[in-house]
């Protein structure tokens, strides 16, 4: 019997013009607890992931996806920032 799942949206998902374009750091927030996701832009691919005041990891996109989904699971919320508007 083939799994349900549902593919989760996460930010890096969305480009410019998208309705829920966030730009980057995607920030994840949780009481006093923040921890910032962003692209490795050294490794194409790879993502940055860091908790205040802790060492920063580098994640596969996969790794990455997955992390994501288990923090909002566990309470975190995406922090809305401003986007960039383009000016045509």
């Amino acid at each position: 019997m083939p799994l349900n799942k549902k593919k989760i949206l996460v930010p890096w998902d969305f480009k410019l013009g998208d309705d829920n374009y966030l730009k980057e750091p995607w920030i994840l927030k949780k009481g006093k607890d923040l921890i910032t996701i962003q692209k490795d832009n050294i490794n194409k691919g790879n993502f940055y992931l860091q908790k205040e005041g802790d060492k920063r990891l580098s994640l596969s996109a996969i790794q990455a996806r997955l992390t994501f989904c288990q923090l909002i699971e566990f309470g975190y919320k995406l922090k809305k920032t401003k986007r960039k508007e383009s000016k045509s």
